[in-house]
């Protein structure tokens, strides 16, 4: 047994989070920090320390803007030096100082009808800059906020994978989620599962992997100073969340709709610049299907999670209200092929999808969505809602069995307004 200091084995668990760690390695890290375990407990650790994992890539980080603000540092000089990673916000305060310096304000006209001219500049203060370095300014300018939105929707889709792959781990300080060793470790080995999700991991592994998982929760449910609040976030079960307060378990809700919500836009986005026809999802020329089926499996991946923190919760009413439903994804084969490429099964989902209101309009309050509505449309065409994931066994029971508490609902309105005021709406 390590005699770490409860610090440095609090940063060693952490750090295995930010190296995405295989679920072994961290079973491995876990069973060498945490004193006075069990027999049970040692021996189901040391099983899922000697499984072979395969952990997913992490998603890739979008090129920075390194050299163009380089040459914006050079060009103006209240820009000064940038970092080399050059992110969407440190363009953005470089679009920002440098059109101060040459009178031009962000989302300006374009190159032909934006310019000042000679007595404009010279009412500016620029005289003393010719044409040919204010032209110079103005087109950097132009590159750089081009640049901006290619940086903010590349960041928006590795939140998007982010949030389907390890929930709202994200959220919490990366450096240090919790000051619990404990709870550090149970979430650790948690997200490290989530990084193998859909890997050929065999099923072997899995079942060390959950085994692992209930051993280390019942080890929690035992201690004083769990941070139950911290875990909820990477592992939202029946078991974590009760232990939750009505506020906690409202703002939790919130939080996974407000990132469903950016995901939607990322579909919304995707819709505009693809001929989709609900009923026959085969990409034409010049769809962006790239930027579809990465939103859609993105989207599909964090709605059955959001499904099933709802049901942990005890919120089912809340879907009873608002069930925005799964999305087909764009297939690149022949039309005349299509329906025998995608099987019947898929057929009669994707028929599904086309009967039910568009997700991004459905959270934003535009068109109604309940369960009971997404339940009907999948009886119609042959569906099972439960079994496909279109809605929970529960998702109507909630909305007899009671009305979200008033602290809920603050909670909810906390991390996600628009979900708040539908529900207040429509109660």
């Amino acid at each position: 047994m390590s005699q770490d200091e409860p610090a440095a084995a609090l940063e060693r668990i952490c750090a295995s989070i930010r190296l995405r760690s295989d679920p072994a390695a961290v079973a491995r890290l876990a069973r060498e920090l945490l004193p006075g375990l069990s027999p049970a407990e040692a021996a189901g650790l040391d099983r899922a320390g000697r499984r072979t994992w395969a952990v997913t890539p992490p998603p890739p980080a979008p090129a920075g803007a390194g050299r163009q603000l380089a040459v914006a540092g050079a060009l103006f000089g209240t820009v000064g030096e940038a970092a080399a990673a050059g992110g969407p916000e440190e363009v953005a305060r470089a679009v920002r100082l440098g059109g101060r310096e040459i009178g031009r304000p962000p989302g300006a006209a374009g190159f032909r009808d934006g310019r000042l001219n000679r007595e404009a500049r010279a009412a500016a203060g620029l005289g003393e800059l010719s044409k040919r370095h204010y032209n110079k300014r103005f087109r950097l300018l132009q590159r750089l906020e081009a640049k901006q939105e290619v940086l903010e929707l590349a960041e928006r889709e590795r939140r998007a994978v982010t949030l389907a792959e390890t929930g709202l781990l994200s959220l919490l300080d990366a450096a240090r989620p919790t000051e619990d060793v404990a709870t550090a470790c149970l979430i650790a080995f948690q997200a490290a599962r989530r990084h193998c999700d859909g890997a050929p991991t065999g099923w072997l592994s899995r079942r060390a992997g959950h085994r692992g998982t209930e051993l280390l929760l019942t080890r929690l449910a035992a201690s004083p100073g769990t941070d139950w609040w911290a875990l909820a976030h990477v592992h939202p079960v029946r078991e974590v969340v009760t232990r939750l307060t009505e506020h906690q378990r409202g703002l939790l809700a919130g939080r996974w709709s407000a990132g469903l919500r950016e995901t939607a836009a990322l579909l919304e986005r995707a819709y505009g610049r693809c001929s989709v026809e609900p009923t026959a999802m085969f990409a034409r020329p010049g769809d962006d299907a790239y930027a579809w089926n990465l939103a859609a499996k993105a989207w599909n991946a964090a709605r059955a999670q959001y499904l099933e923190v709802l049901e942990a919760l005890g919120a089912q009413e809340v879907l009873g209200r608002v069930c925005p439903g799964q999305v087909a994804w764009l297939d690149v084969v022949e039309p005349e092929s299509w329906r025998r490429w995608v099987g019947d099964r898929r057929f009669r989902e994707i028929e599904v999808w086309a009967g039910l209101p568009l997700p991004w309009r459905v959270l934003a309050g535009a068109e109604d969505c309940p369960a009971e509505l997404v339940e009907r449309v999948c009886r119609r065409h042959g569906v099972d809602p439960v079994k496909t994931g279109w809605t929970t066994r529960r998702a109507r029971w909630g909305v007899a069995a009671g009305r979200p508490t008033a602290a809920f609902v603050d909670g909810l309105a906390e991390a996600d307004p628009v979900l708040a005021r539908v529900l207040r709406g429509r109660s």
